[in-house]
């Protein structure tokens, strides 16, 4: 299996050599283990039981895994691949189309099931440990990838009015182990989002909020007046470019906008710069970040208006994703990604569903808890939405005006 490249770009928690790695919450889950949810075992205690789980994120692009020590709550190895899936479908509505017979279902979930059992293989080799002490498990994933996962057919999540039967929060035993799914919010609101917001400490008390998960897949949620709020996009794979971190092409863009070279409109006005050897920056991806940026813009534009909640009484942003966790908020805010509020007030999460899905692991006494947050989480619809698509057409202006709606 290929892995991720070691840098920001994958962000899958187990590459180790990210510049913000001593700050990960992935590998500080383990070390700190803080528990985010009043009431749970205090902090820094560990399982009464010995042997070894692991945790997983189910990426639409990625898989990471990291493997713990369950009594004494240390990181043993990490590992991480691209997802097999992604040979058949880059996103997944093209997956959920692939999927659409008894046996090319069974096709996609040899696929994962064979990439995160080499991948727990490979984590317990390089920790010197034996298979047969791993005892228990956690797996997080998009609601799609969820369902591909478990052999169970997707087809609906496709099909309008686009709703989950089956949102996890269960049991189950996978790769020959018993593991721990974490409760899904709606058809495209998945468990790694749930996730995502227990590693940020996002609940519904406490100030306004943003967390903005950010991927092929965009899925955001706010936090205000005693609820969270939450909604998801397609930001497809227009921050990526073959070589090229998504946060450079932003900043790239940023700069451009800065300099008078690409107006708000996303014409340009003279020569394009070079991202990186042999790869220019084209109106190509000029467009497609645009596109992608109003669809998010607009979703969160929409979500705070449903709150009653204007951009600048925002007390945090955090970013999160295998985009969001090397996002430089600064340029974020200039291309009108996100609302402009002070850095100081801006957070980088790096793969928070890991995390997350790691406290599950180190601490179940929290999963019953997550299923009622799960359950608390009002969904924001964005199909069929007319004020969506009206400020997916504002915010199709670069700035941040993308707000000012």
């Amino acid at each position: 299996m290929k892995e991720p490249p070691d840098s920001p770009k994958a962000c899958s928690g187990a590459c180790g050599s990210c510049p913000r790695a001593a700050s990960c919450p992935t590998r500080r889950a383990a070390a700190s283990a803080p528990v985010l949810l009043a009431g749970a075992r205090p902090e820094g205690s560990a399982r009464d039981c010995d042997g070894v789980g692991f945790a997983v994120d189910i990426g639409s692009t990625t898989l990471a895994l990291a493997l713990y020590d369950l009594r004494t709550g240390t990181l043993l190895a990490e590992k991480g691949c691209i997802n097999p899936q992604t040979a058949v479908s880059p996103d997944v509505v093209g997956r959920i189309a692939a999927a659409g017979s008894p046996s090319a279902l069974q096709r996609m979930q040899r696929l994962v099931a064979d990439a995160l059992a080499s991948l727990l293989a490979s984590a317990c080799s390089s920790a010197g440990i034996q298979p047969a002490s791993v005892v228990d498990g956690v797996m997080t994933g998009n609601t799609v990838m969820l369902h591909l996962l478990t052999a169970r057919d997707p087809t609906p999540l496709g099909q309008i009015p686009f709703r989950a039967s089956w949102l996890a929060g269960c049991d189950d035993v996978l790769i020959g182990r018993p593991v721990w799914l974490p409760p899904c919010i709606g058809a495209f609101v998945g468990a790694d989002h749930v996730c995502a917001l227990l590693s940020a400490d996002f609940t519904p008390k406490g100030p306004p909020a943003l967390l903005c998960d950010l991927g092929t897949n965009a899925e955001v949620a706010l936090r205000a007046n005693g609820t969270i709020y939450a909604t998801s996009t397609a930001a497809g794979p227009a921050f990526e470019v073959a070589g090229v971190r998504g946060s450079e092409i932003l900043d790239a863009i940023a700069r451009l906008l800065k300099s008078g070279v690409i107006s708000e409109t996303g014409a340009s006005q003279g020569e394009l710069p070079f991202l990186a050897p042999g790869i220019r920056l084209a109106n190509s991806h000029i467009r497609a970040v645009q596109l992608a940026k109003a669809a998010v813009a607009a979703g969160i534009s929409v979500m705070l208006d449903e709150a009653g909640v204007a951009p600048d009484e925002l007390e945090s942003i955090y970013l999160a994703g295998g985009f969001g966790c090397a996002l430089n908020p600064s340029s974020a805010a200039v291309v009108g990604l996100i609302p402009n509020v002070p850095s100081a007030r801006t957070f980088p999460l790096g793969n928070a569903a890991l995390a997350g899905a790691a406290r599950l692991l180190l601490f179940p006494e929290l999963r019953p808890r997550v299923v009622e947050l799960a359950r608390s989480v009002k969904l924001v619809e964005l199909g069929g939405n007319e004020d969506f698509f009206d400020r997916f057409i504002d915010a199709m202006t670069f700035g941040p005006s993308s707000f000012d709606l």
